[in-house]
């Protein structure tokens, strides 16, 4: 099942993201809304990773199901490559907007670009992209399978115990 348990005890971003997901809830979605620009009655409803649900991750078809996204119109499997999208959280609002985090903890991290799948996937993925890229009117030469391509702002530091 692609569903993968974390352990209860933590480190890294893995630590801090559980931390302010399950013990800092509030304030990480006034942060959100604030970021976004997002009402603040649009309450955020965080998916994974919950203490109730063994702090659990979920990728393949399970992320999409969690997120009550099982009916799209291209399945996930003729767009993404198996063992794949994962992401380290998963939180939808109540008007449907869906947020997923995919966290990164030290440079090394963001900076190994290699893939490990396979050069078919390798090939499914990069068409997957430039199709969703298309979709999103970014621009064509945007490098989404670069590293660095999405910028963030950082806003997790003041939901943090001092």
């Amino acid at each position: 099942m692609p569903r993968r348990e974390r352990p209860a005890e933590t480190t890294r971003s893995e630590h801090w993201l559980r931390f302010v997901v399950n013990e800092r809830t509030q304030q990480l979605n006034s942060v959100v809304a604030e970021v976004f620009g997002w009402s603040r009655h649009d309450d955020v409803r965080w998916l994974s990773p919950i203490k109730d649900d063994d702090f659990a991750e979920y990728y393949d078809q399970e992320f999409l199901d969690r997120l009550g996204l099982s009916k799209l119109r291209v399945p996930l499997r003729e767009f993404w490559p198996r063992g794949g999208p994962r992401w380290d959280r998963l939180a939808k609002t109540e008007s449907g907007k869906v947020i997923l985090i995919e966290a990164k903890a030290y440079i090394e991290e963001m900076v190994d670009f290699r893939s490990k799948a396979s050069p078919a996937s390798l090939e499914q993925i990069k068409r997957s992209l430039e199709k969703a890229k298309s979709a999103c009117r970014a621009a064509v030469d945007a490098p989404w399978d670069a590293p660095f391509y999405t910028v963030c702002k950082p806003v997790g530091a003041s939901l943090l115990p001092r």
